[in-house]
Parts: structure tokens; C-alpha cells; sequence
């Protein structure tokens, strides 16, 4: 992979990457790193669906990806969750059903 862009939306913190696959084709990749002030370990990885021939166009895919993820809310249903309250990979379920409660 290649260096990534340190991005911020709405609360959420997140990595714009690439990496180019075995047949030269480039893929963008989502690094979500935290969400309202609390790290994810380990990174949570999304891949963008498409491969392009220009890493750039990867990268655009994979911005455009997270923004669309964000804005949906669609974002809470590709993060694991865990029920048990000890954990502090993702807000609880009751922090965000508030803000996507039509999932």
C-alpha cells in the first residue's frame, strides 16, 4: 500500500488508500480508524468493489465510498459490534441508533 490521506467526517476518522492487485489493476481501500474520540484496534478495512488501471481513480472510488457510507448511515451495519460492554471498538448500539434509526 501506499500512503494514505488522513481524512474526517461527521465524528468518524478514516485512511484513503490503494494497493495494486496481482493483475496491475489498483483497488482503493477505506482504513477506518475512530469514530467521536475512540481508536478501532484493529483498523477496520473496506474495500472499494471496483479496480481501476489509474491509482488515482481508485483513491477517488474509495473517497467517495466513505462519504456515501457516512452520509447513509450505512457505515454502522459494516462495523462489527460487540454486545458485551467491556468493549471499546464501536459505540454502543444505543449511541447510534439515535442518528440511524431508519437501518
Amino acid at each position: 500500500m501506499d500512503t494514505c490521506q488522513n481524512m474526517q467526517h461527521r465524528g468518524y476518522e478514516y485512511q484513503i488508500t490503494s494497493y495494486r492487485k496481482g493483475d496491475g489493476m489498483f483497488q482503493g481501500m477505506i482504513l477506518l480508524t475512530a469514530h467521536g474520540g475512540i481508536q478501532y484496534t484493529p483498523i477496520i478495512k473496506i474495500p472499494t468493489p471496483s479496480a481501476f488501471k489509474a491509482e488515482r481513480a481508485a483513491k477517488i472510488e474509495a473517497s467517495a465510498l466513505a462519504c456515501q457510507l457516512i452520509e447513509t448511515g450505512a457505515l454502522v451495519a459494516l462495523v462489527p459490534q460487540d454486545d458485551s460492554s467491556s468493549s471499546s471498538s464501536w459505540p454502543l448500539s444505543s449511541e447510534t441508533s439515535s442518528r440511524v434509526g431508519y437501518l
